[in-house]
């Protein structure tokens, strides 16, 4: 079970403290930034920050976080003299804020994948509709295993991850039907490499040599294998390339 160190609801209309609300399975949409170092840098904030009033305002939300309220909401509740390695789940509805922090587990640097016949409701949003992610995740050691969502035999991402497939260097992402995450728009925008969307079929994995999953939880890190497809994981260049990317930016 996850150490949380703080959870926290308030109604955004007041900004009043009421008694904690997760939101789960609430209409209304959440975010999960990482913090690290002492004190605590925000990864990635204003880009969370960002994505989360525009799925507000997609789900016909009146209500727009501000950088200031964000920073009054946290005023005192994190500790100067913590080395932070967490992460902070932000969920908005139409009534409330809530605010939950918790302790980032070390995963492994490769992973298993389980694949499982499912889209996530309104994918492009990162809604907070997850009572079925959470079946499966309940399922899996979540620090060395990760379930991957397809429809049709089409991959779409992994249930806390988005996904890179690698093949003679090039990477390919997903064609639509996914959340495209603020860690991997930082891959994108950042890497020399190529990018190509389009969809990837199941019956066309063997021909890929890396299979990259990419969050604010995760960081980067590889499959290894799908053992309900004999897939294996043949390289590990372009995920050491993109995992000292991203690991540089965070630890600057």
């Amino acid at each position: 079970m996850a150490n949380i160190l703080f959870k926290k609801s308030y109604l955004h209309k007041t900004l009043s403290k009421i008694a904690y609300d997760d939101l789960w399975n609430t209409k209304g949409v959440f975010t999960t930034i990482r913090l690290i170092g002492s004190p605590p840098k925000f990864i990635f904030l204003l880009e969370h920050l960002r994505n989360l009033n525009q799925s507000l305002k997609k789900m016909n939300i009146n209500f727009i976080l501000k950088s200031s309220t964000f920073e009054n909401l946290l005023k005192n509740k994190l500790n100067k003299n913590i080395k932070y390695d967490h992460l902070l789940r932000l969920a908005i509805n139409n009534k409330k804020i809530s605010i939950s922090l918790r302790k980032c587990l070390k995963s492994n640097t490769s992973f298993k994948g389980i694949l499982v016949n499912y889209q996530r409701p309104n994918p492009s949003i990162k809604n907070l509709y997850y009572k079925k992610i959470f079946e499966y995740l309940k399922s899996i050691n979540t620090q060395s295993c990760e379930i991957i969502l397809m429809k049709k035999k089409i991959f779409l991402e992994g249930c806390t991850t988005n996904i890179i497939c690698v093949k003679n260097k090039k990477l390919y992402l997903p064609k639509t039907n996914y959340y495209f995450g603020i860690t991997l728009k930082f891959i994108v925008s950042h890497t020399k490499r190529r990018f190509i969307k389009q969809n990837i079929y199941l019956n066309d994995l063997n021909s890929f040599d890396e299979i990259l999953l990419v969050g604010s939880g995760k960081g980067i890190v590889m499959l290894q294998n799908i053992p309900q497809i004999n897939w294996n994981n043949k390289s590990c260049s372009v995920f050491k390339e993109l995992h000292d990317l991203y690991n540089s930016y965070i630890t600057s």
